[in-house]
């Protein structure tokens, strides 16, 4: 694969951190500090547009070294998917190599799967930068931190072909979206929708063959032109990005709602796995993405950040949702430990949406 290298240090950075003393720093971030120099590198694996785009992420690695007083080298090599980025952390772990991303960003589910096998360290967020990170926002004991939230579960339509905007999932139900709509060969969605404080597996499932009669194919979530263009007029439940905002902003004939019958709010976690090569300079890292410098790159990149900061923008799109009535449900990573039922039903609504 490509290595993409992140070395210099961009106007922007330097515009957007100011580099802080080392007297500022307490001893046990000095001591990390001090790690991460000597290590001198970092590197990064996941899928493209997790955080944005390259230079989104080049930015990031700059605003980590101007915050920090580091020169490490960052090098972010493009990943496949969630799942299969898990496996190759815990295939390296398992043979006792060094885990190809020294940091993983993934959803409560495989945050917290990573969790279960032991394979992410435990690390004292709250003390590194107690004015920043809160203690409700470490889950499992500091192996998880929060780094952006998600809205699952959203409808994405076209505007100008849909025979009226969708209020609910089980509005892609009725006669007139028949052979016109798409949902995902993996199932999104329905690692909650099938949980027993949602909908539960017998009707979530009953819904996914409903759908499967419905649906005219299966996309991922990213490939949403597919449905701007006219292909498909509708698409969902969707994984949470905002592609489509993006999209939308460009001039794109895209929309999207928060149905009625699912509204989900989620989080995006940073974990650090045992065997990664370089610890320290991953903990500098994920504190960059907590500062509100870090946050405002997420949003740059993705159009969403951690809703719970105060200078948070997502929080107000959030908002926006609550005053039309929206009331959504969280999903942390200790609800997906209480939850194991939510992987089985996944599992079985995969084949169910592909019509096997």
């Amino acid at each position: 694969m490509k290595l993409l290298s992140i070395v210099a240090l961009s106007a922007f950075a330097v515009a957007a951190v100011a580099p802080a003393q080392a007297a500022d720093f307490s001893p046990a971030l000095q001591e990390v500090i001090a790690g991460a120099k000597k290590e001198g590198k970092l590197e990064l694996q996941w899928g493209a547009g997790m955080l944005g785009s390259n230079n989104v992420l080049k930015q990031m690695g700059d605003g980590m070294n101007a915050m920090f007083g580091t020169n490490i080298n960052v090098r972010f090599t493009p990943g496949p998917s969630e799942p299969e980025e898990l496996n190759k952390v815990m295939i390296a772990m398992a043979s006792n190599q060094q885990s190809p991303s020294d940091i993983v960003i993934n959803t409560n589910q495989y945050a917290g799967e990573l969790y279960q096998q032991k394979g992410s360290v435990p690390v004292d967020w709250v003390a590194l930068l107690p004015d920043r990170i809160k203690p409700e926002f470490v889950e499992a004991g500091g192996s998880v931190i929060r780094t952006f939230t998600t809205l699952p579960g959203a409808i994405i339509f076209n505007p100008k072909l849909v025979p009226y905007a969708p209020k609910a999932l089980s509005d892609l139900l009725k006669p007139e979206w028949k052979g016109k709509i798409a949902s995902t060969p993996y199932a999104a969605g329905w690692e909650l929708l099938t949980a027993n404080d949602v909908w539960g597996q017998e009707k979530a499932l009953d819904f996914a063959r409903k759908l499967s009669g419905q649906v005219a194919g299966l996309i991922r979530c990213n490939d949403l032109e597919r449905v701007a263009s006219g292909e498909f007029i509708a698409f969902g439940p969707n994984c949470g990005g905002r592609d489509d905002v993006s999209m939308k902003a460009k001039g794109a004939p895209i929309d999207e709602v928060i149905p009625a019958d699912f509204a989900a709010e989620r989080y995006y976690y940073a974990s650090l796995p045992k065997n990664s090569g370089d610890p320290n300079a991953a903990k500098l890292f994920v504190l960059f993405l907590e500062s509100p410098a870090g946050q405002k790159l997420i949003w740059d990149g993705t159009q969403t950040d951690l809703h719970l900061y105060p200078d948070s923008r997502f929080a107000a799109v959030i908002r926006g949702y609550e005053k039309q009535g929206v009331k959504f449900q969280e999903f942390t990573v200790e609800w997906f430990l209480k939850h194991p039922e939510s992987r089985e039903g996944q599992r079985k609504a995969v084949p169910i949406l592909a019509g096997r």
